[in-house]
């Protein structure tokens, strides 16, 4: 009997944890508010190996140091396997806090 009341116990115990981790889960994600003094820049790159190259600012930024944090920050960003090598050009936009 008081094996079945343990039993019981626990696995009343391990529904409740289950549920706690499902609820966890169901908590929509917060995303990081973009800063407001961040300016958008709208890189055209192209796709060469696994990085970004010859970067260009397709939208008018007033601060040029601006256009070129952008740019060093789109030199980092990985290029998945299946678009490497392709020579394709993508545009990406870039939020840079001057």
């Amino acid at each position: 009997m008081i094996v079945a009341a343990l039993l019981a116990l626990s696995l009343t115990q391990g529904v409740q944890a289950q549920s706690n981790k499902l609820d966890q889960l169901a908590q929509p994600v917060v995303t990081p508010a973009v800063d407001s003094k961040a300016v958008s820049v709208i890189l055209d790159c192209q796709i060469a190996a696994k990085a970004l190259t010859d970067c260009k600012a397709v939208n008018q930024v007033a601060d040029a140091s601006v256009v070129a944090e952008a740019v060093r920050m789109a030199g980092s960003v990985a290029i998945p396997d299946a678009l490497a090598d392709s020579g394709a050009r993508i545009r990406i936009r870039m939020n840079v806090a001057p």
